[in-house]
């Protein structure tokens, strides 16, 4: 009897101590499972609508600009302009001497006012047979040469004379009356600022956004004002050293605010109202050939292969690969592999 209960006993003891045994096991896997699973933070993908806004720097220009020259050499005999003015277009700016271009002007009106009496002579005694063809045709050639001598001289008048070709405002003054000049001189500047030029580069890509009679807003160092611009033009080829096109556009300037060679800091809308899906920036992992992004598919992670678009400094857009509701892994990046198991920080164990 007594045999009978030891051997019992015995063989509870062992059921009991493999029971154990089975349980450990089963502990250390789960243990050793949750030692595997890679810890990190993600974010479920949504579409958003946003307004993109892209920054660059442009530069003011006038919108029509000279150095004011003269065409011959001469002394300066009046100036007649106030510096920082505005002028209009054809109004006088500057006269140099003339006189001995007058004196030769007046004795070629007076040989012409001579040659033009003898000519009508000649005619009516043409008419009369009182004279041959021939006589009447010097009289008309010469009354020709003189007619165009004198176009000559008032042309060379007329260099004497420097007129504004466009309204706008005039520099500051570099000669001085009685100066002599020649045409390397520079006398002054003309500029016509109202309205005045913005001009900018663009990246290629952002070609199709853009159009002429496009707005956008910039401001200038110095003023808290911001002021609005109009695409007129683009140019027709792309720069092939920054891969971007040069842009222009046109602002208002009624009061004299804006001047050329000032820096603009522009704010241009190229997507305005897009849906999109939008990643973080340090959750893209650069390839040869594109980027890639590591999402969490039944606790495996899974790399995907992403195209993008629009992007600033912590942002990317995301045109093809991710969709929304899916599981963006966005910390990890240098421990986490394909398949690996992985589970988010805050997630129920």
């Amino acid at each position: 009897m007594r045999i009978v209960y030891r051997a019992f006993l015995l063989f509870v003891l062992i059921v009991v101590f493999l029971s154990s045994c089975k349980n450990s096991d089963k502990k250390g896997n789960a243990s050793a499972e949750g030692r595997q699973s890679l810890i990190v933070e993600g974010q479920v993908l949504k579409l958003t609508t946003l307004d993109f806004s892209n920054s660059y720097t442009g530069k003011l220009l006038a919108n029509e600009e000279i150095d004011v020259r003269p065409e011959i050499s001469a002394k300066v005999t009046g100036i007649f302009f106030k510096e920082g003015s505005n002028v209009s277009k054809g109004e006088m700016l500057v006269k140099m001497f003339d006189q001995d271009l007058q004196a030769q002007l007046k004795s070629v009106q007076l040989q012409l006012e001579l040659a033009q009496k003898e000519l009508d002579r000649k005619k009516e005694l043409y008419q009369f047979k009182g004279i041959s063809k021939e006589e009447l045709d010097i009289s008309e050639n010469n009354f020709s040469t003189l007619k165009a001598s004198m176009d000559l001289i008032k042309a060379q008048v007329s260099k004497t004379e420097l007129h504004a070709p466009f309204s706008g405002v005039v520099g500051l003054r570099m000669v001085s009356e009685g100066a002599f000049v020649s045409n390397t001189t520079i006398i002054t500047s003309l500029q016509q600022i109202d309205p005045i030029k913005v001009d900018f580069s663009v990246p290629e890509k952002f070609i199709a956004n853009l159009n002429i009679g496009k707005e956008f807003d910039f401001g200038i160092d110095g003023s808290e004002d911001q002021f609005i611009g109009k695409i007129y033009a683009l140019e027709s080829k792309i720069d092939p050293v920054t891969g971007s096109i040069r842009v222009r556009a046109l602002c208002p300037n009624p009061k004299r605010i804006l001047y050329p060679g000032s820096y603009a800091k522009i704010n241009l809308k190229l997507f305005p109202n897009k849906q999109c899906v939008m990643i973080p920036a340090k959750s893209t992992i650069p390839l040869m050939e594109g980027e890639q992004v590591f999402v969490i598919k039944k606790g495996k992670a899974k790399a995907i292969d992403i195209k993008t678009g629009f992007r600033n400094e912590r942002e990317v857009e995301v045109t093809d690969g991710l969709v929304p509701g899916d599981t963006l892994v966005t910390t990890g990046l240098l421990q986490i592999k394909e398949g690996m198991a992985v589970r988010l920080k805050n997630q129920n164990r």
